[in-house]
């Protein structure tokens, strides 16, 4: 009886570490299913061949970097005639933050990952980038992902799930000097990127 008791526990211990690492391994495919099936439920359905987009670009970048991003990106690309999406100007506060993510992604032509050594420390960024993969390939469209590479990091030290997509990826790197000619080719760069289809 003991021994028929113990390797039932056994069993159902060994079912839930199984269950727990899955979960944990992909966490974000399991909330971006659980946030699509929501949506579903509310009657919020994807159509991708009639979708306009609300902005041009939603922006993921190190809270570190908000400076870089909200004062200079911005001006500049809103200067450029684009409509730019970010966190701090477009998250609701309260609301689900992966939901807030994915309906922002949703709503977004391209999305911009702005690569620094602060985005490399931060682990919702990784989110972010998971996220936004997972989303753009469930949805074909792969060729909506750009990144922008600063402090000069290597493509070696990106988040793997960059890597590994890496050939259907945008990637601009942004100049070491502040030279007006230098920053106006990198501007029109970005803008080349954020047009194309």
């Amino acid at each position: 009886m003991w021994l028929m008791i113990s390797s039932c526990m056994l069993f159902f211990v060994t079912i839930g570490m199984v269950v727990t690492i899955i979960i944990k391994r992909y966490r974000v495919h399991v909330d971006y299913i659980i946030l699509r099936l929501r949506n579903r439920w509310k009657g919020v359905m994807y159509s991708e061949e009639s979708k306009t987009f609300q902005f041009d670009a939603f922006i993921s970048y190190s809270e570190d970097d908000y400076q870089l991003v909200s004062t200079t990106m911005y001006e500049e690309l809103t200067n450029l005639g684009f409509q730019i999406s970010f966190p701090e100007k477009d998250f609701i506060p309260g609301v689900w933050k992966a939901e807030q993510l994915v309906e922002c992604i949703d709503d977004s032509r391209k999305v911009v990952f702005v690569v620094t050594e602060n985005f490399l420390d931060s682990g919702w960024n990784s989110y972010a980038v998971q996220m936004a993969v997972t989303h753009a390939f469930h949805n074909r469209r792969k060729r909506s992902i750009i990144v922008i590479i600063k402090d000069n990091i290597p493509i070696e030290r990106m988040p793997k799930d960059l890597r590994y997509i890496w050939w259907c990826i945008f990637s601009i790197r942004w100049p070491e000097f502040d030279q007006v000619r230098v920053m106006n080719n990198f501007w029109e760069n970005v803008a080349d990127a954020l047009r194309k289809q």
